[in-house]
């Protein structure tokens, strides 16, 4: 049984990993800049952006590995992330699975919000959560628009996983 407050300890447990694979994919760095600027470091994106994160324990990746799930309604009518989402309140999620022990980030990928809303899929099953306080709608990665996956890892996991291939294969991120 995985619980609200089991999802923030593991989000909060991983913070500076997230935080620096975020910053991987959105900071660059750039040879030419350095030379004739003096500028290491830089990021394009002008505007902010937000990011949401999701990391599901080790027993889910066998069985749900290729796939993401996303909070779908709530009895009580309180907003869910498909809401927000839908409401344009976030732009990108980063979405992965710990190891047995929750030490390390075995697999992850970082979604954009602006593809994933363009052809919206349609979920292949929405079921209740445990406890049973919500509903999760179950996506699969290769029902996905390919630009949907911005990022994965390892070696590209989600990109090989659409083209057919990397099926199951696992590593750890971070120490």
């Amino acid at each position: 049984m995985s619980t609200y407050e089991d999802d923030i300890r593991l989000e909060r447990r991983h913070s500076r990993t997230i935080a620096g694979i975020l910053g991987m994919q959105f900071i660059t760095q750039d040879v030419m800049l350095d030379l004739h600027e003096a500028t290491d470091f830089a990021t394009f994106t002008v505007a902010p952006f937000k990011v949401a994160a999701r990391l599901r324990t080790h027993k889910y990746l066998n069985q749900y590995g290729e796939e993401f799930t996303l909070r779908w309604c709530r009895p009580s009518g309180v907003p869910t992330e498909i809401d927000k989402v839908r409401g344009g309140l976030v732009d990108y999620m980063i979405y992965g699975f710990v190891s047995e022990d929750e030490s390390r980030i075995v697999r992850y990928f970082i979604g954009d919000f602006a593809i994933f809303l363009e052809s919206e899929p349609s979920p292949v099953a929405v079921k209740w959560n445990t406890p049973p306080d919500s509903q999760l709608a179950a996506y699969r990665l290769t029902d996905t628009r390919d630009e949907f996956v911005v990022k994965s890892w390892p070696n590209e996991w989600a990109r090989g996983l659409r083209r057919g291939r990397l099926r199951g294969r696992t590593q750890e991120v971070g120490a």
